[in-house]
């Protein structure tokens, strides 16, 4: 009588396991490439306004230009962020980890990753990261 190899039936329920936790991130999945759609559209939309603005006039249209200028690398700052964020819940879901508190491990609870795709943390361990340290 031949004996069964130990690993292959783990390995059978490992992949069911995979395939369930992939379904359950296809919706999140579907946002966060929006997101990403979205950022990447208004970054175009922001480099071909920057573009199109020259130095011209006097010395108050300069300053406001320049002040506008200001403005809108500070958002391109933050749509980097955002950027960074997205892509990075992005390879959480491919590698298997979308969902889990970078700092307790422990899960996020799904409204919270409905209400913030990109989510890193647990609303308890976000908490202690926003309370003021005093």
């Amino acid at each position: 009588m031949a004996k069964k190899k130990p690993g292959k039936k783990k390995a059978a329920g490992l992949a069911k396991i995979k395939v369930v936790k992939q379904a359950g991130t296809q919706a999140y999945e579907k946002s966060l490439n929006k997101m990403r759609a979205d950022i990447l559209r208004l970054v175009e939309v922001n480099k071909s306004a920057d573009l199109a603005t020259a130095d011209v006039g006097d010395e108050a249209d300069q300053a406001t230009q320049s002040s506008e200028r200001e403005l809108m690398f500070e958002l391109s700052d933050n749509e980097r962020n955002s950027l960074d964020a997205v892509e990075a819940a992005l390879r959480k879901i491919s590698t298997g980890v979308y969902g889990v508190c970078e700092s307790c491990r422990g899960k996020i609870a799904a409204p919270r990753l409905q209400a913030i795709p990109h989510a890193r943390y647990c609303i308890g361990c976000q908490a202690k990261f926003d309370s003021p340290r005093g």
